[in-house]
């Protein structure tokens, strides 16, 4: 066998050591050639880590010495090509958790994980926090991770001494919380609604701050405000959400919730307005400006500067908050 086609047998394309990028093993075939005047490349083929890992390889082109060298360059080469890339992650994506909790023996079940990138909010029927017809953004967020029973589970803990033919079902508590949040929130408001007549739109007004802190509905926080027995915020923001004027003074400063209020903090980007009925209409668009100074009202070629007084009084459809280390209100 010639030369050029003993080394083509020694390539193995598409091995861990070919994507690591090593050197050619072609040239430690001339025992002449001194390990110092070998230059290192990090582009070629190369032989199988579970080639050199076989026992017959210890005898192979110099045995266990220039194996442990050749395994040395391949971490070194490791170490220069850096991890790989990560993809990144949309700024619109969050995680909510959910647990559940028998109400016969207290078993909890493990924590699931669910990928969101917007938030539907149902708006609540009858008077609302400000009136009949009139809600604060944060009645819909509570709602939005309020307890609810669900019935008829098999539970682990229930049935871990029962008889597998006669399984124990029991209602449980299903508890919901935000997991990871977002970069960029969007809140969805529902307002369609259905009835034997059709399909029509609320027009309920929703109060909605330019500050927003979603601390009290996180999955962390839930578990350090159980153990504070007297820990209750009150709504003092313009959307009735927790800020951190509303932390209990028991925390003090510097604590774990000033940490974690001050995290998951928005700021307003944008709201979208729809005018029309449930079946036909306009959309329009408030948008924060440049340097976060002036509000501007969009309507296909219409732009016009508008107060802030204007944006918070619109009756909005979907909301657009973005995370902010800023403690200034506007």
């Amino acid at each position: 066998m010639s030369q050029p086609e003993h080394k083509c047998q020694l390539v193995m394309i598409g091995c861990l050591s070919d994507a690591l990028g090593m050197n050619e093993l072609g040239d430690l075939d001339d025992p002449e050639t001194s390990e110092d005047s070998q230059d290192f490349h990090t582009i070629g083929s190369v032989m199988s880590l579970n080639e050199l890992c076989r026992p017959s390889s210890l005898n192979w082109r110099g045995g266990a010495i220039r194996r442990n060298r050749w395994i040395s360059r391949s971490c070194r080469a490791l170490q220069m090509s850096g991890p790989p890339p990560q993809p990144a992650t949309h700024p619109f994506t969050g995680t909510l958790t959910s647990q559940l909790r028998c109400t016969e023996c207290g078993f909890k079940s493990s924590v699931r994980y669910d990928k969101f990138e917007s938030l539907s909010l149902a708006l609540p029927t009858g008077s609302g926090d400000l009136g009949w017809g009139r809600h604060k953004l944060h009645q819909l967020l509570t709602n939005f991770v309020t307890p609810e029973m669900v019935p008829d589970v098999k539970c682990e803990g229930c049935n871990r001494d029962s008889d597998p033919s006669r399984p124990v079902l029991s209602n449980q508590i299903k508890i919901l919380n935000f997991g990871k949040l977002p970069v960029c929130l969007c809140i969805h408001i529902s307002r369609n609604v259905w009835s034997p007549n059709g399909m029509s739109k609320r027009q309920d007004y929703v109060q909605f701050p330019m500050r927003l802190s979603l601390a009290a509905y996180t999955f962390i926080h839930s578990q350090y405000q159980r153990k504070l027995s007297n820990s209750v915020y009150t709504s003092t923001s313009e959307g009735g959400s927790p800020l951190s004027s509303s932390v209990p003074m028991s925390w003090g400063a510097g604590s774990f919730s000033d940490m974690n209020e001050f995290r998951n903090v928005y700021q307003l980007a944008a709201v979208v307005v729809h005018t029309g009925d449930a079946h036909s209409g306009h959309f329009i668009t408030y948008r924060r400006g440049y340097q976060n100074t002036k509000w501007y009202y969009t309507s296909d070629v219409e732009i016009r500067e508008v107060t802030v007084d204007e944006v918070l009084q619109s009756v909005a459809y979907m909301l657009f908050y973005e995370k902010t280390s800023s403690l200034s209100v506007f």
